[in-house]
């Protein structure tokens, strides 16, 4: 009996010591998915170092979308889920398609808050969108985005990469739970040193044949794992939006050597100039789908999405009749990732589908374009990953370097302010958000407020609790009346929903036409502040405009009389 008492405590033993140490260094750090606001109390933002879990050297950039601890019924919040064409890449993420979902929404129903927590990451592969799903529906949004499919092959734990197995994966990422797993995991795989491109670094098959075993391995993984995401959703009872994928299909040649795929392309091209965009486009599709490298999705990714959508609950969104035939350089910024025009366009596919739940009868005023800031960081960014692989071969480390050197050194002396600072920024040497200040601080002293706006509506996204910031936006958004004008006054009100800035909105939208978000905002502003001298002039003005003369004499006669008793 001893005997055996001692022989069950030497195998309980050490199990007792590993929770031990696990309590231990749990207690004194680790890496939870969300982290307190500094300095905001009701608030809390997803970590920025959660994603190193899934990464050795590279950590994917997150999104800084702070939301409340406590959701109120009366907050919409939605969450996107998606690798780097979700996250915005190449533009910083106040520039990519979730940002441009929620700007609409918020025209539309100006008097709500919209909070939108972008969880799309550079490479995620549906394996990562699958682990942290949990952590979405602790959330609690109401509605779900997903945009994601790319990543299946290179991306972490992708199907062309070392561990191609589901099963093996999924265990991995539950011992990934484990804190001292991971300190373990970081010792004995040190992070791998490299300036070369996530693309570059991310490639381990770089040959991947259609229907060979890798390829069906990627097509697998992505239905198994978008069914396990689509199944949690659904039963949690959140409304989710599945996008359909696009990429650079005329703009793009085949990134990889194979004869099928070079036919089709050049059989693609001669149609094209032919005027037979249909056959040209039949052709462009298919040299897509018999490239070997496999940075852009296959078409069955796109079946998978439709087939599970209809099994699972979810709306499926026609992102492909957005783009239609213009699948092309004017769209995209390379091979998949949209320009700061296609993300509008992405987006208005997800406004679109959900329409039924939107009552949108304002106009589109349009996607303001990016700040030049933004733009340049983009240019930048996409200069150093057409310098790597796939897109040049033959290069040393060292020669990519020397050559994107001698890019930023162009931008250095342009004479550009923003090219100057973009540099900066995308170098390490100066974080985007100061940058950004910089950039809008020139703008003012050379008198371009057109981009002193767009570098502050930049900054709200980086730093929305700065009621300095709020001030100066709505002092300069005030005296204009583009669209640029009228987002930067809806970030303002989110934040700050005083008389004056939801007036400033008012009187903006009224300038535009926007003549229902008008007066859901009037009459918000009158519910609360009934004798405003400005809420009751632009409310005159209002009911001119939208045919309702005789109320809006009693409006001009209230103002006329409260501006009397103000003097």
């Amino acid at each position: 009996m001893r005997t055996a008492v001692f022989k069950v405590l030497a195998i309980l033993l050490p199990l007792v010591l590993l929770v031990v140490a696990e309590g231990v260094v749990r207690f004194f750090g680790t890496d939870p998915f969300v982290i307190p606001v500094p300095g905001e109390p009701e608030y809390q933002t997803v970590n920025p170092a959660y994603a190193s879990r899934y990464f050795r050297g590279f950590v994917p950039q997150v999104a800084y979308n702070p939301f409340l601890k406590e959701k109120p019924d009366s907050i919409l919040r939605i969450v996107t889920l998606g690798g780097s064409s979700t996250a915005g890449y190449p533009y910083p993420f106040n520039s990519g398609f979730p940002e441009r979902v929620a700007a609409r929404l918020r025209s539309i129903e100006p008097t709500r808050q919209v909070e939108m927590i972008n969880l799309g990451m550079t490479a995620l592969s549906s394996h990562v969108l699958r682990d942290i799903t949990p952590h979405v529906l602790q959330m609690k949004p109401d509605i779900v985005l997903i945009y994601a499919g790319h990543n299946e092959y290179y991306g972490a734990y992708g199907a062309g990469g070392p561990n191609r197995s589901r099963i093996l994966t999924r265990t991995l990422f539950w011992f990934k739970k484990s804190v001292l797993f991971r300190r373990f995991e970081r010792i004995i795989s040190p992070p791998n040193e490299s300036n070369r491109t996530m693309m570059a670094q991310s490639t381990t098959d770089v040959a991947i044949t259609r229907d060979g075993p890798v390829y069906d391995a990627g097509i697998e993984n992505f239905e198994k794992n978008l069914a396990a995401i689509l199944r949690s959703l659904d039963r949690a009872g959140i409304q989710t939006y599945v996008g359909t994928l696009v990429s650079n299909l005329r703009g793009q040649p085949p990134l990889g050597v194979d004869s099928t795929a070079a036919e089709a392309w050049e059989h693609g091209q001669e149609s094209w100039v032919l005027g037979d965009s249909t056959a040209a486009m039949e052709a462009f599709v298919e040299a897509k789908e018999y490239d070997p490298i496999r940075f852009r999705a296959p078409e069955v990714m796109n079946q998978v999405i439709h087939r599970l959508a209809l099994d699972h609950g979810a709306i499926q969104v026609d992102t492909e009749s957005f783009f239609a035939n213009q699948v092309n350089d004017s769209l995209f910024t390379d091979h998949l990732h949209p320009t700061a025009f296609g993300y509008d366009l992405v987006a208005k596919a997800f406004i679109r589908a959900m329409e039924e739940n939107v009552n949108d009868d304002s106009p589109d005023l349009g996607a303001p374009d990016p700040s030049s800031l933004d733009a340049a960081y983009a240019r930048l960014l996409i200069a150093r990953l057409r310098l790597g692989f796939p897109f040049r071969e033959g290069l040393t480390e060292e020669e990519e370097m020397r050559q994107f050197d001698q890019i930023l050194e162009i931008h250095r002396e342009s004479g550009s302010s923003a090219d100057s600072l973009a540099t900066l920024a995308v170098t390490i040497q100066l974080p985007i958000y100061e940058a950004l200040l910089e950039a809008k601080t020139h703008n003012l002293t050379t008198l371009d407020t057109a981009q002193a706006l767009a570098h502050t509506r930049s900054l709200l996204y980086w730093q929305p609790f700065n009621e300095r910031l709020h001030v100066q936006a709505a002092e300069l958004a005030s005296r204009q009346s583009s669209n640029l004008a009228g987002e930067v006054m809806q970030l303002v009100v989110a934040r700050q929903p005083s008389e004056i800035n939801l007036n400033i909105l008012a009187a903006l939208r009224l300038r535009q036409g926007a003549f229902r978000a008008a007066g859901i905002l009037l009459h918000h502003i009158e519910s609360s502040y009934p004798e405003s001298p400005v809420m009751l002039y632009n409310m005159a003005r209002y009911l001119v405009q939208t045919g309702d003369t005789l109320n809006a004499e009693v409006y001009f006669r209230r103002y006329q009389r409260a501006a009397q008793s103000g003097r």
